[in-house]
Order: C-alpha cells, then structure tokens, then sequence
C-alpha cells in the first residue's frame, strides 16, 4: 500500500524592532513566512502465514514539523528577576524552516489466540532542519541581553526499539490464572545532533529508555475492575550546545481506579494519579571560561484523586 500527501504551511507572523530579517516583508511592516512540503509515505505488510493474523510491517515516510506560532512570533518576552544565560528574555524567529524527517520503521506483531498481542519494532529518522532553542546575548534598545531564539540548527539521527505486550494472564501462564490483563512496554532510544559535541548530544526529551506496565483485574463475583499502571522514565542530560548542559531527574508515576458497574448505562469510578509522586526536578547548566552557572527547578509532585459518575444517554 502506498499513499502520497502534500502539505502546505502558511503563517502570519506580527513584527517586533527585535525580529531578524523577514524573509517576505508586507507593505504595512507586517512579515510573513511560507513553507510547502512534500511528503511521499509508503506502507506495506506481509502476513508469514495465509489466513493467519501474523503480519510483519514495514513504513518509509517522508515528514515535517512545522514551527508553532509562538516560535515563529518575533516580540520580546522579558524574563522574570535577572537576565541571565540561564534566565534569557524569550522570543521567536520568523525565518524559521519545518523540521524534516525521513524514516523507516520495521515492525513484527504476534497474535495471541484470546486477543492478545505480542509485538516488537525497530526505526530510524533522519531529520534535517533540526529546531532548538539557542540562547545567545542581543543589543536591545542599546542593552545588551540575554534572548533565547528557536533556530535551525542542523541534522540529526535518532533510531530506537520498542517491545509492547497486550495479554491476559491466562493466555502465557495457565487457564485457571486469575482473571487479570497485563498491558506493557518498553522502549529504547539512542540519537545524535551533529551539530553538537558529544557525549550526551541527544534530542531534546529523549530518555535513553522509558517503560510502562499496567493491569486491570475483574474481581470474580462483583461488578468490579480494579486496575493500576506505573510509568518510569530515568533521568538523562542533554548537551545543548558547547556551553549549554541539561539534566532532568528520574520520573515516575503511579496510577490507580477502581470501577463498580450498576448497569451498562451507571458505573462508578475512584481514581488516583501519581500514587507515591516524586518532586519534578530539573536543572539548566551554563559553562564558559570564566564563569559557571546552574539554575535549578523543582515543582512539588501531587496525587489527584477523583470521583466520577458516569451515565450513558
């Protein structure tokens, strides 16, 4: 199977005294920014066995990511206390490009005779117009500060595997198992911005790997399903750039409900989100000749509990 899309970006942007250069500057002072992509897209799939639900993929795909408004409006966002390198003013850049990529993705999924699935994949993108913010230190209004600017920044190559399993115990463990489903992943990733020295010269929030598993549990007897999942992500650093270094903490989040069903149209639900929640702590780190500076975030993690009704018209 194949398929061919063309895409179209078209963005009025409002001009600022501190934006580059516009690429196509209106009459009225406004500037404006056109961009038109082709994205050819080819998938195919292949089943081992005639009949059977066994299928191998595989994708070649041509996309793009267009900047957002905000990265391309040019007004000035003064930073919050002292202007520094790890506190700049923020602004956008209307001469940005979309980032292009070009991937190819390998996929095998297994069928499991009750529904379940059993699946591993494999991919690689090669992406051109890669955008990152760079914060460098502009004259504003005779001033000079510190401004933090989206650019295109070069190439870059990320590849990763991912394994997910979709089963009920019974089928993997024996008949007479409790009636429980398991739903899990993992996934490893690896890149690299060619543009930045290594180590650690990745894209921006990629762990090395993240996983995820999950189960619901009909309780025999009772109208009632009890479930839970727990989502972890290690902490990573990412280079930046020469003089820039990112380090974000381990993450991890527990969820849990509870549903009791009165009929098919009446069914309650408890639920509680990040069980246990660790503080999300991340820090921005500033290295030059003479000086080194480290700004720290930390925002409080929180469990929020809810309880809803919910009906069927």
């Amino acid at each position: 199977m194949t398929s061919l899309s063309s895409s179209r970006l078209v963005s009025p942007l409002a001009a600022s005294g501190e934006a580059p250069a516009p690429t196509t500057p209106a009459a009225d002072g406004r500037l404006g920014s056109r961009s038109s992509v082709l994205t050819p897209l080819f998938h195919a799939a292949w089943k081992p066995v005639e009949g059977g639900k066994d299928q191998v993929r595989l994708s070649l795909t041509r996309s793009y990511r267009a900047p957002t408004l905000a990265n391309l409006i040019a007004r000035r966002s003064e930073a919050t206390g002292t202007n520094l390198e790890t506190n700049p003013d923020r602004a956008g850049n209307p001469q940005l490009r979309p980032e292009l990529a070009t991937g190819l993705d390998l996929a095998f999924e297994h069928y499991l005779p009750a529904g379940g699935v059993l699946s591993i994949g494999v991919f690689e993108r090669r992406i051109d117009q890669l955008i990152r913010s760079r914060t460098t230190l502009e004259t504003v209004d005779g001033v000079s500060r510190w401004v933090s600017r989206p650019q295109n920044i070069g190439d870059a190559v990320t590849r990763g595997v991912e394994l997910e399993a979709k089963f009920r115990l019974s089928e993997v463990v024996a008949e007479d198992a409790p009636p429980l489903e398991v739903r899990a992943n993992l996934s490893a990733f690896r890149s690299r911005v060619t543009s930045v020295s290594g180590p650690d010269n990745r894209l921006d929030k990629q762990p090395d790997w993240s996983a995820n598993l999950g189960g619901d549990w009909r309780v025999r007897g009772l109208p009632l399903v009890l479930g839970a999942s727990l989502n972890f992500t290690p902490g990573y650093t990412i280079q930046l750039s020469d003089s820039q270094r990112n380090t974000v903490d381990t993450r991890r989040v527990i969820d849990a409900y509870a549903l009791w069903t009165f009929s098919p149209a009446l069914q309650l639900r408890l639920s509680a989100s990040n069980l246990q929640p660790l503080d999300n702590v991340s820090s921005a780190t500033v290295t030059t000749a003479d000086t080194r500076q480290v700004a720290t975030t930390s925002n409080p993690g929180t469990t929020a509990w809810a309880l809803r009704l919910e009906m069927k018209l």
